[in-house]
């Protein structure tokens, strides 16, 4: 290992070489000056990207747009950086643009491809070669070595998926021109062994947002202490930071098109550039690692990681290092489409100041000590520019593209041989294949689980007769996923539980992520190696499951088996009246359990009920009478969803859900909560979880930072979608509480979820709750500060695992469609205590908490009959956790609160948490009335230890 000081010298010895030592390129004239001005400090730049090469025929961006890209001040959008990739591709034979899809609000997603004439000529054989060795049971080892002789590895480049991350649209720009117009040899070899593949805006439409933002609030603005909010409130049309959180559900249309280019070209790698740690990290995590990625990748990645640490040192560029972010057992983001395909995921963390102006950084010591994965570390004090992190983004690339080039063969190599070691593991070892039966109380639900799995190209079957097995016997119709299959691997992953280990540190993200706890199904392996034989007919497009109307007579029933569409189906039947049976009961030879509809003769009904069978893949029996059994009505409530400017991520989950779903809802902003009447305008109030403590719910974004528009203007053409403000500080503030304690005690429903519980039980809505511990649960990797600290930090965490929960009041409307024992996906939220009739009101003997009450506690957390707390992911100081409250039921005035501990709406994953809040809508006004009324209360559980 090189000394630091010998580092350092060597690097101002390279710096100061000639520009003959990158010959045989000529700089264009300025760009060495422009660049150095540009850039804060010598150790910031290597000789690789320190000019611009020159060229007579190609425009480069500084000509075709006017200035270096990284320059202080200036930020690239969507149409000036589609206009130059355009004019590269037009200029250069060695350039192809191609468009792999659109985003929400209509924006082209745009890619390069780049290789030398003979590459660019040859890609669509270069493609076909990858989509072969993809699969080995198509490609036989011999045909293999063929191909690879002939192939090259596609290196794909992903740049700003996270808006205000703002320098890598502009380092993939310079960096496309630098390849397709440098004469280096080493770029040379990139182009003749590579093909480069660089979206430069994964996410358009926040970028667009993001440029705006800049212009409009930050650009001139160098304090780093004195900077209004640096991100628009809106980064797509429905999330934020979690845009990069839907690689297994595909629910963004960014996620869709890159998972579509993947599927087209079969990248090697894919490499996603991010920001946030000084000076650059590169990703490869510290452990525990998933035991379903192939072993091959984690050294692949590990490679390319040191090469990159060990290149830019040797350069002396300081602060260059990896290993130590994240955990890498979690596969869930916009790069794990490779880790879970046999490719190899990976990306940076750089400095990236959330501007294109230069501001004077602190760098943490913890991020500024020399440690081994860490050589040469940073100062801890810096001048930062855009072009510095241009630097750094571009430097890298070009290091991983030279090692990938060099080992390029070895690669092609690694990508076959993992695909052949998934195929063959599903021949060789159990479990063999997985079934899933389609009958499984919501088979609309199972067809979705099914249809996620073949959105990830995993193959899925279906029995065309009964099949016997070791496990027993399944009926035709069952779905079959045999794992002999390329992506066996992956397919385990989404199909078993999760085991993160006890003894690891705590993790970046969701430790579970298995689709049949997500979805509360059953996936059943087999180690009958006979599935092999049985009659399969493959699934080529997604199942669609039609209800059917059956019997005779003017009434409707609707049998309640827990299916999810059941609020769709409310609000596609919202002129007709509905009830919903508070008991079981029996009605033309079949049982029907409480939370099942009755419908009863009403004009259009007949023609109303088949089409929304088969939409929602629902049964509807016709009979000739009402059942006899007590039931509530079950009118379609007004639901308004309150989404605060502060935090619109999560909630961005609800709204998809509801759009997916065609369910009608209002829009609350801040501003709109502020106004008050809000009991004129909806009957139920969502407030769904935010990472936000209690203050920042109620107070907002700071209003030293008011007036702040978000709206569209000739100024700011992106802003106001999908909601626009005259000012998105102050948040709903104290009156806008009050006016939220009005609409409930004349009578409304408030529900909140997660962290947005916080509001209601803490912020007053609610007496006699006491939070024990716990904090808002962003990863302090993405700077959640004190609260996210207390929450990883404390005794008790659920990070993003599958629990067992009881629900206490199984007559309750929430528990419709339900066991009473189950289990839902939890993150590391606070914990609450039983409630008590009062809560302490002064330090005498006489004036301590009452008794606990625990009629307001619908579920809690544990399994009564003792059944192990996690189903999968893992949970730390859980004997902490059980018995408390999970969901709550508290009446305030006319109107009642029901409070989740949990997020039933957790990125559209945990689909079987759903109907829980479903319930909570759907039966909205019998849980105002008390209805069903609760059971005696059981004597005082012991109190959990705080």
């Amino acid at each position: 290992m090189l000394r630091p000081a010998l580092v350092w010298m060597l690097s101002l010895a390279l710096l100061t070489v000639t520009a003959a030592a990158q010959s045989p390129d000529i700089a264009e004239p300025g760009s060495v000056e422009a660049i150095g001005a540009a850039t804060t400090d010598p150790h910031f730049v290597s000789p690789w990207v320190s000019y611009i090469p020159e060229s007579s025929t190609v425009p480069s961006p500084e000509k075709f747009l006017g200035r270096i890209m990284g320059a202080p001040g200036e930020l690239l959008g969507t149409e000036k950086t589609y206009a130059y990739a355009r004019a590269l591709a037009a200029a250069s034979q060695r350039v192809r643009v191609f468009t792999i899809g659109h985003s929400e609000e209509g924006r082209e997603i745009l890619m390069l491809a780049i290789a030398d004439e003979d590459g660019i000529r040859e890609l669509d054989h270069l493609k076909a070669a990858t989509a072969a060795l993809a699969d080995p049971r198509r490609t036989d080892q011999a045909a293999a070595e063929k191909l690879i002789a002939t192939s090259r590895p596609i290196y794909y480049f992903n740049a700003a998926l996270h808006s205000d991350e703002t320098g890598s649209t502009e380092a993939m720009v310079e960096l496309a021109y630098r390849l397709a117009v440098s004469e280096q040899p080493m770029i040379r070899r990139i182009r003749e062994q590579v093909v480069v593949l660089i979206n430069p805006i994964s996410n358009p439409d926040g970028r667009d947002k993001m440029v705006d933002w800049f212009y409009r609030y930050l650009k001139g603005k160098t304090d780093r202490n004195l900077l209004p909010r640096q991100s628009p409130p809106y980064w797509s049309k429905y999330t934020f930071v979690d845009i990069n959180r839907d690689t297994h559900q595909q629910t963004h249309e960014t996620t869709k098109a890159v998972h579509r280019m993947f599927h087209e070209w079969h990248p090697t790698v894919v490499h996603d550039l991010h920001e946030g740690t000084p000076l650059m990290m590169t990703w490869n995590g510290t452990g525990p690692y998933n035991p379903n990625i192939d072993p091959i990748t984690y050294t692949e990645f590990l490679e390319l990681s040191f090469h990159e640490v060990e290149a830019l040192t040797a350069m002396g560029m300081p602060g260059v290092s990896t290993w130590n972010f994240g955990e890498a057992f979690a596969h869930l983001y916009l790069d794990s489409v490779a880790m879970n395909h046999n490719s190899i995921g990976r990306g940076y963390e750089t400095f990236g100041n959330g501007s294109a102006e230069t501001e004077k950084r602190v760098v943490s010591p913890s991020s500024a000590s020399m440690e081994w994965y860490r050589p040469l570390p940073a100062p801890r004090e810096v001048t930062w520019s855009a072009r510095d992190n241009l630097n750094y983004q571009e430097t890298g690339a070009l290091a991983a593209l030279d090692e990938t080039a060099n080992q390029s063969k070895e690669m092609l190599h690694n990508f076959y041989k993992k695909g052949w070691d998934s195929w063959q593991k599903g021949l060789t070892q159990p479990p063999y294949a997985f079934l899933i039966p389609e009958n499984q109380g919501d088979p609309a639900r199972v067809a979705q689980m099914v249809e996620r799995l073949m959105a990830q190209h995993i193959e899925v079957a279906q029995a065309q007769n009964r099949i016997q097995l070791k496990e027993g016997s399944f009926p035709a119709g069952t779905y079959v996923v045999r794992l002999d299959q390329p992506y066996r691997n992956y397919a385990v992953d989404l199909l078993t539980p999760q085991h993160y280990p006890k003894d690891g540190e705590a993790p970046y993200d969701d430790v579970s992520w298995e689709l049949p706890a997500h979805y509360h199904l059953q996936a059943i392996p087999t180690a009958d190696a006979s599935i092999r034989a049985a009659a399969l007919t493959q699934l080529k497009d997604a199942p669609h499951v039609a209800g059917h109307v059956t019997g005779s007579g003017p009434v409707y029933l609707l049998k309640d088996t827990g299916q999810e569409s059941f609020l769709a189906a409310r609000y596609r039947l919202a002129n007709f009246e509905i009830r919903i049976a508070e008991h079981e009961f029996e009605a033309g030879g079949a049982n029907f359990p409480a939370g099942s509809w009755i419908v009863a003769n009403q004009t259009g009904l007949r023609d109303a009920t088949p089409p929304i069978a088969a939409e929602l893949g629902l049964d509807f029996t016709q009979v000739s009478a009402v059942p006899e059994v007590p039931s509530h009505k079950a009118p379609p409530p007004r639901i308004g969803l309150w989404v605060p400017w502060a935090d619109t991520d999560s909630i961005g989950w609800i709204r998809y859900s509801l759009d997916q779903r065609k369910v009608p809802y209002t829009y609350l902003r801040d501003e709109d909560v502020r106004a008050g009447n809000l009991r004129s305008r909806i009957d139920v109030l969502l407030y769904g979880h935010v990472d936000l403590e209690l203050a920042e719910q109620i107070e907002g974004l700071p209003k030293t930072w008011s007036p702040m528009p978000f709206k569209k203007t000739a100024q700011t053409p992106s802003f106001g979608t999908p909601a626009e403000s005259d000012d998105i500080t102050g948040g709903i503030g104290y009156e806008g509480l009050a006016h939220i304690q009005r609409f409930i005690e004349e009578g409304g429903l408030m529900v909140t979820l997660g962290s947005g519980s916080m509001l209601a039980l803490e912020g007053g809505l609610v007496r006699f709750v006491r939070r024990s511990s716990g904090g808002v649960p962003r990863s302090t990797a993405g700077g959640g500060g004190a609260s996210s600290a207390a929450s990883q930090q404390a005794a008790t965490r659920t990070p993003g695992a599958h629990v067992r929960v009881t629900f206490d009041r199984k007559d309750h409307p929430i528990a419709y469609g339900y066991p009473v024992h189950t289990y839902v996906f939890r993150q590391n939220f606070p914990l609450y205590a039983i409630p008590r009739r009062w809560l302490r009101m002064a330090y005498c003997t006489t004036c301590l908490d009452g008794p606990e009450d625990r009629s307001g506690v619908v579920m809690e957390w544990g399994d009564t009959d003792g059944k192990a707390f996690v189903e999968s992911g893992q949970a730390w100081g859980e004997e902490n956790l059980i018995g408390r409250p999970a969901i709550l039921d508290m009446p305030v005035g006319k109107g009642h609160v029901v409070s989740f501990n949990f997020n039933p709406m957790h990125r559209d994953l945990n689909r079987g948490d759903q109907r829980l809040l479903w319930n909570a809508i759907l039966n909205w006004q019998a849980i105002i009335a008390g209805q069903p009324k609760s059971a005696e209360a059981p004597e005082p559980a012991p109190e959990p230890e705080e």
